[in-house]
């Protein structure tokens, strides 16, 4: 890959790219294509892993806080992880990358914001995702091959 996309109509055209080559005796119409969205959490959250994998050639693992419903209980657990440990983990040219989605009026608590603070005071990288246009612009001032 020789370009980065500058928007999610690039990244799908990417993802189709590499489709077809990791399958090169399919027919184009017989390979399914590739829609990242960033409209709910859920889908900017996918959309940064694939990027930071297939774009970046990092790793990113999403982390799942949340409770857990218990159905033989039929009760919910708290989560295992610390209070405000980010959305997204990942390493990109051995530097460590804190993501925190965020999507509409949705805004970092007192927690995610000591761990924001701790990630930068050990030379990690920590910033908050409102989009993909968003995660974009934070993660260029990072990506030494847009230098």
């Amino acid at each position: 890959m020789n370009w980065i996309p500058k928007n999610l109509k690039e990244l799908g055209k990417l993802a189709d790219e590499l489709q077809a080559e990791k399958h090169p005796l399919l027919p184009p119409h017989a390979l399914v294509k590739k829609k990242f969205k960033d409209t709910t959490a859920n889908d900017l959250t996918k959309t940064i892993i694939w990027d930071m994998y297939h774009v970046r050639g990092g790793v990113a693992y999403r982390i799942n806080n949340g409770a857990t419903y218990d159905q033989k209980r039929k009760i919910y657990r708290k989560g295992v992880q610390r209070k405000g440990i980010p959305d997204i983990i990942g390493i990109v040219d051995g530097r460590f990358f804190g993501i925190e989605v965020k999507i509409g009026a949705d805004r970092q608590s007192a927690d995610q914001k000591e761990i924001e603070k701790e990630i930068q005071a050990v030379g990690g990288v920590y910033f908050v995702a409102k989009s993909y246009d968003d995660y974009l612009n934070k993660i260029a001032e990072h990506d030494s091959r847009l230098a």
